[in-house]
């Protein structure tokens, strides 16, 4: 077994090694959610937050959509109102806690993988990806799920190691089940245990069969308890299959660059800000065989991740007319390379090392800065609105109702309906959409992205090409308050 802590070259801060690289995660892990903070997005995190609710006042709740059977993250956030109150502080905690666990999950896996540095690197890289950052500032299923995939690969990992430990391959197994739990599309990354049992190794088939029994296990108990208060065991999966009658694939081009697919998965791997130079470098870590530096205990721990993380590629590529092809998707395979690039800087001597951290680092800052942190920016400014006109009615269409719908609650704002402009009355739309014979009280453009700030500051803005500029400057349309008049 290699020493781990001998890999730990000495430093010349005058700060304890043991300090140090966890000091480091946590600063570019703090600059990452200051730059990349979206908090509460309006979309899946309020129907989470519906969830939360049922559980909360008339528990138990077997759900009623796919967000409402992801237990594991709606119990949570249940859990987190329940102690702190119903708001967007309850919201964000919840969002937090489980990015920690996850730093902490990536460190464990990597650790076990590479030894200690190579762990505090591997959490650096993927706890800074603009993917891992947006879902860490909203609730979201992503790293929830991702969390029990690590926990997973990281115990029948030991257990590869250690077999005389049974237990290992069956709390493995619980854990790839409450993965499923979180999402359904762990199934896709667990085929990737086939050819391992195929093969037999590096888990023994006798492992991989308690993993699978303790994975059924739970899977059914969920199954019966749907059942008992739905009468279909096979609710969770009815509502998984059919919450989207159809995908169109011009959904896919949402910040990808697309060509054919039977190329189009690698192209969002390579060619997407979500993922910057990851998989660049990861490509590079392969080509200088960073595995070669492993022992026989960490080769066979970057077999399992490394086979999980190519099924989850390929049945997520192979399915994208049942699923976007969505950078979320693929955070097993960006763990994989996470993991492959901290264990080839960890090798490196002390200035490459740091040479290429700051560039892996800053890539993903940059990439993450470049992001509208607003995306549902016209529900953000009507609460804004609310709150600067409170007391005052205000008219609006149903979406940004609907979507500013929490908020309002939250800040405590009355008032606000859906209706048409009326003459006299206060009225909240797109300025593109502002009635003709309308006053304007306010306007509210749009935040600019962090990036865009930086350039404006430094007066570089003008050189900015216009369809990039709109993109940083004013990512979402300006919203306007105004007062139609006879």
């Amino acid at each position: 077994m290699i020493d781990q802590e001998s890999r730990i070259a000495p430093t010349r801060f005058p700060v304890s090694p043991r300090l140090l690289w966890p000091a480091l995660l946590l600063i570019v892990a703090l600059v990452a959610l200051t730059i990349g903070w979206v908090g509460y997005s309006a979309s899946d995190d309020a129907a989470y937050h519906a969830a939360a609710l049922e559980w909360l006042y008339r528990a138990p709740f077997p759900g009623h959509d796919h967000w409402a059977t992801r237990f594991p993250l709606v119990l949570t956030l249940a859990a987190m109102i329940g102690v702190i109150g119903d708001g967007a502080l309850a919201m964000y905690m919840t969002a937090l806690l489980w990015y920690a666990m996850f730093l902490l999950a990536i460190h464990s896996l990597a650790t076990r993988i590479g030894g200690v540095r190579a762990g505090w690197l591997a959490a650096m890289l993927v706890g800074t990806m603009p993917v891992v950052i947006t879902n860490a500032t909203t609730v979201s299923c992503d790293l929830t799920e991702a969390i029990f995939l690590v926990l997973g690969i990281r115990l029948i990992g030991d257990a590869a190691i250690d077999r005389d430990k049974q237990w290992l391959p069956i709390v493995a197994g619980l854990s790839f089940g409450t993965a499923i739990l979180c999402r359904e599309t762990t199934s896709l990354a667990l085929l990737g245990f086939v050819p391992l049992f195929l093969i037999g190794r590096p888990v023994s088939r006798r492992s991989l069969i308690l993993m699978g029994l303790a994975c059924a296990a739970l899977l059914a108990g969920e199954a019966l308890f749907q059942f008992l208060l739905t009468g279909d065991p096979l609710n969770r999966w009815t509502l998984a299959f059919h919450h989207d009658s159809h995908i169109d694939r011009a959904a896919n081009l949402e910040g990808n660059f697309l060509v054919h697919p039977a190329i189009d998965p690698l192209l969002v791997l390579l060619v997407n800000n979500d993922f910057a130079l990851l998989f660049w470098l990861a490509g590079a870590a392969v080509a200088m065989r960073f595995h070669n530096s492993l022992d026989a205990a960490g080769r066979a721990r970057m077999h399992i991740l490394f086979m999980l993380a190519l099924s989850a590629f390929l049945l997520v590529g192979g399915l994208y007319t049942k699923l976007v092809l969505n950078p979320r998707y693929f955070v097993l395979p960006a763990i994989a390379a996470s993991i492959a690039v901290a264990i080839w800087l960890d090798r490196m001597r002390a200035t490459p090392r740091a040479m290429i951290l700051i560039v892996a680092l800053g890539a993903n800052l940059l990439m993450l800065s470049a992001e509208n942190a607003f995306p549902r920016w016209p529900a953000e400014a009507l609460v804004q609105a609310g709150r600067d006109y409170r007391g005052q009615p205000i008219v609006t269409n149903a979406e940004i109702l609907h979507r500013a719908s929490l908020p309002i609650g939250w800040n405590g704002l009355t008032g606000i309906t859906v209706g048409n402009p009326q003459v006299g009355a206060l009225y909240f739309s797109m300025e593109a959409e502002r009635p003709a014979n309308a006053v304007v009280v306010a306007h509210y453009p749009s935040p600019a992205t962090p990036l865009g700030r930086m350039i404006t500051m430094i007066g570089l803005a003008r050189f900015v090409p216009d369809r990039i500029g709109r993109r940083l400057f004013a990512p979402n349309p300006t919203m306007a308050l105004s007062r139609p008049v006879g």
